[in-house]
């Protein structure tokens, strides 16, 4: 094993949070999650593993849970029957179960997509079925995913909600960052400048175009995990700003988000952004009709429904303009699935259907397969049980916040911008991702919205973030959210020693 100079930056950040607790792990973890290419440690009893700095962290955190006995209390009561959390840990330890057992009682019996990592070769590979190091990582990888679940939702319902939107908040705009520079220093010729945070193990397509538009990656290994990232955060302060949640620089935040997402180039991007738009509008027309929408609200329904077709027939009008992103969607989109990458993918969906069928709908194990949609690896890894317990975890989670019936305070709208945030990965995931596994952040958003279906464990404050017309008090003048925001009391529960 080895330590990577940003694996040491990362130690000490995971001492200090292990010491202050988990208002500055907030902050450190969501930052995290955006170092997709670096690699905080490099592991080469198993194969060149990179231990990604968001799952590093995650070690530190768990420890700080540790030494707080009544944070770890609500952490594993987060995990309870009948909540989503008890979904997703059957889920999780059934998907771990399958990684030991299955690759075993299956061994040769299909042929799998897998990724090899030896001295002759790396990369994606069609193999035999048999036990590898992949069951082993994959399965740290979603136990992760579980602790930092049921760590954010007791947060969440210890007071921290509103921490988390601004953690999540400050990490779209550091993502922006991250994007603007990867542009720079390519146009530079000084991609070099970046080295420090692509150190991982993995294939960088960080040099890419299309159609003469640079694939955008950012901190990421390639354009498509960067627009997955870049979504999940988009929708999430998206929801934050129609809700009017008092976070500075929310608009701002989104719009960079959203222009990042059209320039990245990424066809899972720019599909999942349709479906995505389409869910927010719909919430956004729910709250019009039952009385509860802002102009916010009106501004986005008004601007999908009529502003972005007029904004289209504009550009029409500009011949060179117009060419060149038809350009681009045709590259993207319409011809897609007929370029190399296309046809590679779809060769790991027909290979792990195949083994799905080869398994009697049981599944290889987790980390078993690769493929390129997420119901697809789900079913070829973890199979029908394990496709099940996932989908019921789902249900759950979107049923237990619809049950809730205040959600204008502080958990309600941090609860449903994460619950949206979940809901377009899950839609990204669906048409590209490789494992079964989402990731930190979706773990994170999924524990935020489960603490909003569970309930506060403080004295809840007394703030409503979104009101229906009008839009100001008319004694004071001032807009409603920001008057009625200056007024709420937080009771966070604590050990006794002020740590949260």
């Amino acid at each position: 094993m080895s330590i990577e100079p940003i694996g040491i930056f990362l130690a000490v950040a995971g001492f200090y949070v292990v010491v202050a607790g988990l208002g500055a792990g907030a902050y450190v973890l969501c930052f995290t999650t955006l170092l997709g290419a670096a690699a905080a440690l490099l592991l080469p009893a198993l194969g060149g593993s990179s231990i990604q700095p968001v799952h590093f962290m995650l070690v530190f955190l768990v420890l700080a849970v540790l030494l707080r006995p009544n944070t770890l209390a609500v952490s594993l009561s987060c995990l309870s029957y009948p909540g989503p959390g008890f979904w997703f840990m059957l889920f999780t330890f059934y998907s771990v179960l399958t990684a030991i057992f299955l690759p075993r009682i299956f061994e040769g019996a299909t042929l799998v997509y897998s990724l090899a990592r030896n001295d002759q070769i790396r990369g994606i590979v069609s193999t035999p079925l048999s036990p590898g190091t992949s069951n082993l990582t994959q399965s740290a990888y979603l136990l992760g995913s579980l602790a930092c679940f049921a760590i954010i939702a007791a947060y969440g319902r210890l007071g921290g909600a509103a921490v988390m939107a601004r953690a999540l908040t400050l990490a779209g705009a550091i993502c922006i960052f991250f994007a603007i520079a990867d542009v720079v220093t390519y146009q530079t010729n000084t991609a070099d400048l970046l080295s420090v945070i692509r150190n991982a193990n993995y294939r960088m397509l960080n040099d890419g175009e299309i159609q003469g538009f640079k694939r955008i990656v950012g901190s990421f290994p390639e354009a498509g995990t960067f627009g997955y990232f870049a979504l999940a955060l988009f929708t999430f302060v998206l929801m934050l700003g129609l809700e009017s949640f008092p976070v500075p620089f929310l608009t701002p935040v989104a719009f960079a988000l959203g222009i990042a997402i059209v320039l990245c180039t990424s066809t899972t991007a720019y599909v999942a952004s349709a479906i995505t738009a389409l869910m927010v509008l719909g919430f956004c027309v729910v709250r019009i009709l039952r009385g509860k929408g802002t102009s916010r609200h009106l501004t986005y329904a008004v601007a999908c429904v009529f502003a972005l077709p007029l904004v289209i027939m504009a550009l029409m009008l500009i011949p060179s303009v117009w060419e060149s992103i038809s350009d681009l969607a045709h590259a993207t989109l319409t011809t897609k699935l007929e370029s190399q990458s296309g046809e590679e993918r779809m060769r790991w969906n027909a290979q792990a259907l195949g083994a799905f069928g080869d398994t009697n709908g049981m599944g290889a194990g987790l980390g078993s397969i690769r493929a390129s949609s997420f119901i697809v690896a789900l079913l070829a890894n973890v199979g029908v049980p394990g496709t099940i317990l996932f989908v019921i975890f789902v249900y759950s989670l979107i049923r237990s916040a619809a049950k809730r019936k205040h959600s204008n305070g502080v958990e309600g709208v941090v609860g449903l911008a994460a619950l949206l945030s979940c809901l377009a990965q899950i839609t990204a995931a669906t048409i590209s991702a490789s494992a079964v596994d989402l990731g930190p952040l979706f773990a994170i958003t999924a524990g935020l919205a489960a603490a909003y279906g569970l309930g506060p464990l403080h004295a809840p404050a007394q703030i409503t973030l979104s009101k229906p017309f009008p839009l100001f008090d008319l004694q004071s003048g001032s807009p409603m959210w920001l008057a009625d925001a200056s007024q709420a009391e937080y009771r966070p529960f604590n050990d006794g020693d002020g740590r949260v």
